[in-house]
């Protein structure tokens, strides 16, 4: 548990690092020196659209991400290595059963009105979650927030319905549980992140500056930060390259030669990100199990991950979570293309002579490329896939979340908290409405207990369903790959998923 042994430091650095590497002109991150003071940091950001929000509770592109990472902190963030750090957080401690857990914050912390930050604001913020029904509820488990209190304005009790064993680990989704003053307004917004909004307009950029009462002194070491958003990769690497922008996220492998040929660096991190190809279970055809398991079987993944991604991602069998402490991979066979498996089962499927529709969007990593390469994989067997771009703004407002046969994006989380996310009735993000009783009991007794051993026998059976029926394809854990002008230093590897060390900004600095 946090602050009872599981993490041995409160700190709020992010200079421990995941799996990667940063090639290019120039080295990466603290061997480069002491960190610099001042300076501006231009971020040519993938993923936006006019529907970009500073709601600290309501993200959703990937410039969301960015923006909120700026503004907002949490009681507990995720680190470069996946693992829990506490933000706001001095402790969290749970009674004997999960019932009850404490929360104490440090002290001194502020917004960016002035203002302490207290109990009643971390009560508030989850209250705000919870009455508007924003994704980070369902990382809360069965909170009573009738019942949970401020015993003093440094310490909250929260209080659930039913043992909840997973808070720690649930926190770890920041993004979605950012701390925000009483009274919060989102167009007005005011968090305690390092840096306080200056200016925004939706669909084309933020300016933050530098929060001075920052918690985690001397950090931030920039001045300010302008989030700017770029429709696509080409547009970002240009813009790197004539040095209109510092930095730019979610590239793809085919720029890594063109931005180190300019004397750019270039940052790529291993991740446990995943960018599933989406099957709705609760419809035709794909309702049929046999055809799911069919086009899973039909994945070259090795050659996916020549053709995406030059061989820098992870290959991934269908289950998420792959630094979670439980992910064990012995516990299902590596699916490797089997072209005669696969189309038995998809003529068992009844979907043999049939056009399957899949959409995508260029909203991550891999999420253009892979259905282009899936469709011509699947031409072997006489299977006709018909592939649809949407522009992002069109797909979040037209097919997410309801087509049939899609794809999506997710950062790194521990297995259980992705779950809660994902394949239970209900969840924010269920992509593949993915409802088996049997499973969801299992979470729940996952949930319940603090009993380490029993909790990894259940996570090992809910993952076997996960591969048997489950709704995702998951060839490929996908690699963040970073583009970083020389003078820029801080950006480190994580495995988040999450570009930019999970858009930490904070951490980096400039020196020309």
């Amino acid at each position: 548990m946090i602050g009872g042994g599981s993490i041995l430091a409160a700190c709020g650095g992010g200079s421990s690092s995941g799996g990667g590497a940063t090639t290019g002109g120039g080295g990466g991150g603290e061997s480069e020196g002491k960190p610099v003071a001042g300076g501006v940091l231009r971020v040519g950001a993938q993923g936006g659209s006019n529907t970009d929000s500073l709601d600290a509770h309501n993200v959703l592109t990937n410039a969301d991400y960015a923006r909120a990472a700026q503004l907002y902190d949490a009681l507990v963030r995720i680190d470069n290595k996946g693992q829990p750090q506490l933000v706001l957080a001095e402790s969290l401690e749970p009674n004997k059963d999960a019932t009850e857990w404490t929360v104490k914050l440090k002290k001194g912390l502020k917004f960016h009105d002035g203002s302490p930050v207290e109990a009643k604001d971390v009560l508030y913020s989850f209250n705000r979650i919870v009455k508007g029904k924003y994704p980070g509820l369902y990382a809360l488990g069965s909170i009573n927030m009738k019942k949970s209190k401020a015993v003093d304005p440094l310490t909250v009790t929260f209080v659930f319905d039913k043992p909840y064993s997973l808070l720690e680990e649930a926190l770890t989704l920041h993004w979605y549980l950012y701390i925000v003053p009483t009274g919060y307004n989102p167009k007005k917004p005011i968090g305690c992140g390092p840096f306080k909004l200056k200016s925004f307009t939706p669909g084309r950029e933020s300016v933050t500056v530098k929060f001075d009462e920052y918690w985690d002194a001397p950090k931030p070491y920039l001045d300010e930060v302008k989030t700017i958003n770029i429709a696509e990769e080409t547009a970002q690497v240009n813009a790197l390259q004539a040095g209109q922008v510092d930095v730019v996220d979610y590239v793809t492998a085919a720029s890594i030669a063109t931005l180190e040929s300019s004397g750019q660096k270039v940052v790529i991190s291993k991740s446990g990100g995943w960018v599933p190809f989406t099957m709705r279970v609760d419809k035709a055809p794909y309702s049929d199990n046999n055809l799911r398991e069919g086009l899973r079987w039909l994945v070259d993944r090795e050659q996916m991950n020549q053709s995406v991604f030059s061989g820098n991602g992870t290959i991934g069998n269908d289950v998420f979570g792959i630094y979670d402490k439980f992910y064990d991979k012995s516990l299902f066979p590596q699916r490797e293309q089997d072209l005669e498996k696969a189309e038995a089962l998809i003529k068992k499927g009844n979907a043999e002579g049939q056009t399957l529709q899949l959409i995508s969007t260029p909203n991550a990593p891999g999420m253009t490329q892979m259905p282009q390469v899936l469709k011509t994989q699947a031409e072997a067997i006489n299977l006709s896939i018909n592939v649809t771009i949407q522009p992002t703004t069109e797909y979040f407002a037209r097919s997410y979340l309801k087509v049939p046969f899609s794809m999506d994006y997710w950062p790194y989380a521990p297995y259980l908290v992705d779950v809660s996310q994902a394949t239970l009735p209900g969840a924010p993000f269920s992509a593949t409405f993915f409802n088996n009783p049997t499973y969801t009991k299992l979470f729940e007794e996952a949930s319940a207990t603090l009993d380490e051993g029993k909790k990894g026998e259940i996570v090992h059976e809910m993952m076997k369903m996960d591969y048997d029926e489950g709704g995702y394809i998951i060839p490929i854990f996908f690699p963040v790959i970073d583009g970083v002008a020389p003078y820029v230093y801080g950006v480190e590897p994580s495995v988040t998923g999450q570009a930019l060390s999970t858009f930490q900004f904070q951490n980096f600095w400039i020196k020309k």
